[in-house]
């Protein structure tokens, strides 16, 4: 299957589900309120960062190690002996804090967590199992079931009159679902593990773990600090206009993990060429949803917010600021994703290490101050620190070539978009019917524009058509 269609089956899943997901999270907004989603959100932070800390490595390491070929079942099992061993001691450590747990959320929520961890770890393994293997479009299927089980599930609760329990059990719920229905797809060859095997995935995962840490520091380290200094209520607003911004990068993160496995394997042919084309192609599509989609957040950003409720408006700076710096990160995690697939991930742990004490120390600073503006020009700013950082440690190894061409013609094609959508605003009133209309109407005209200016664009469409439209 050729790359273009992996990375538009795996984005395809990914929308779908995000989509899904969006319209279920405006029920629940609606229907609890910000703060209740505030708590929620608040939980599901420290959750994954739990996960990435302890897990995000061995992941990395495993998705790795399979890629490369040979050995499989050894690894397999390896990783599987590593997972159990390291919740077996967190389970350990949640018990003896369960009380600050407690005190820093304002519930006893310590035993959900370790409810929510279970379910999550073994998602989070078969996916990156599927991905080692060479099936990210079958490990980027399972995120619609897992959203899609997770919205269904925690409506059900909520009307059933449940609330941050029963969303935190429908998240669990859901997420051992998409694990055991991705478990089918693994080749399950099972050896018995040497101390090679073992250190072979520790002396990846030392270094991958923090490039792990730094993407979810950079998704949620504001919302553990605000945490500590803002209400619930502007949590909620704050990560309803994160997950909206997220929602624009799909696509980026869908190319990243398709490239990653392919850079994996032609690395160890030390085919640099190859490389550098992989990333041009990524570099240039990078950004497809996301340069329209800060246009559009910043004209009529304040109308798909209250579509979640009249006090939801109030995030239009945020949600502006928060798509810009999803536009940065997009650009600099390829950078990562290349070195980590080039055998590299000390130089990743350097990277992510910067960015990891540049994005706390910014957020404890500005957000003791200017509270969740603060949080998001942290963001913004980390995001640009990985990117300028990442771009000069990879040129180093590989001729790297932004295509500036490419992602011109996206920004001029974002402009007769922004007509039609700023002309559209000043004759309508704020509300759901317009914020969806004006929406459906500005993607129509970007990608109109977009197919016009750009061959490259035309080309890279009609040739991952499926078989029998664009051909072989």
């Amino acid at each position: 299957m050729k790359l273009g269609q992996i990375s538009f089956i795996n984005f395809a899943s990914q929308i779908a589900s995000s989509i899904f997901g969006f319209l279920a999270t405006i029920y629940l907004a609606r229907t609890l309120g910000a703060g209740v989603l505030g708590t929620y959100f608040l939980v599901v932070a420290i959750v994954i960062w739990l996960k990435v800390i302890l897990f995000g490595g061995v992941q990395s390491a495993l998705t790795k190690r399979l890629s490369e070929g040979g050995e499989s079942g050894a690894y397999v099992t390896a990783g599987i002996g590593l997972f159990l061993g390291v919740y077996a001691v967190l389970l350990v450590g949640l018990y003896l804090a369960r009380d600050l747990v407690t005190a820093y959320i304002g519930q006893p929520v310590a035993l959900p967590i370790a409810v929510v961890l279970l379910g999550s770890l073994l998602l989070m393994f078969v996916s990156g199992a599927l991905q080692g293997q060479h099936r990210v479009h079958i490990s980027g299927a399972l995120t619609p079931v897992d959203t899609f089980s997770r919205s269904a599930l925690q409506i059900g609760v909520v009307v059933l009159g449940f609330g941050l329990y029963g969303l935190l059990a429908g998240y669990a719920l859901a997420a051992a679902i998409a694990g055991v229905v991705g478990a089918f797809f693994v080749t399950w060859t099972v050896d018995l593990p040497s101390r090679r095997h073992l250190s072979s995935l520790f002396d990846y995962a030392r270094y991958s773990w923090l490039g792990r840490l730094s993407s979810r520091t950079f998704s949620s380290m504001d919302t553990l600090v605000l945490g500590v200094f803002v209400a619930p209520e502007l949590i909620g607003v704050y990560e309803i206009s994160w997950n909206l911004a997220s929602l624009l990068a799909v696509f980026s993160l869908a190319i990243q993990q398709t490239l990653f496995p392919e850079i994996s394997s032609v690395a160890e042919d030390d085919e640099h060429d190859r490389i550098a084309s992989l990333l041009d192609d990524a570099f240039a599509y990078a950004g497809l949803f996301l340069i329209p989609g800060l246009v559009g957040s910043a004209l009529i950003g304040d109308f798909v917010l209250r579509i979640y409720g009249p006090e939801f408006g109030v995030g239009h700076a945020v949600l502006v600021i928060l798509v810009g710096s999803r536009l940065a990160y997009a650009y600099g995690e390829q950078f990562l994703n290349a070195l980590n697939g080039l055998d590299r991930p000390d130089l990743s742990f350097r990277i992510n290490a910067i960015f990891f004490v540049t994005n706390i120390t910014l957020n404890v600073a500005l957000v003791s101050v200017y509270g969740w503006m603060g949080a998001a020009v942290a963001t913004a700013v980390s995001a640009l620190v990985t990117l300028v950082i990442g771009y000069r440690v990879l040129d180093r190894f590989i001729a790297v070539s932004f295509p500036y061409r490419e992602v011109g013609t996206q920004v001029l094609a974002a402009v007769p978009m922004a007509a039609v959508v700023g002309a559209g605003r000043l004759f309508l009133e704020p509300s759901e019917l317009a914020a969806v209309a004006l929406v459906a109407v500005g993607a129509a005209t970007y990608f109109a524009a977009l197919f016009l200016l750009s061959g490259r664009f035309r080309t890279t469409v009609v040739r991952n058509l499926p078989t029998g439209y664009g051909g072989s």
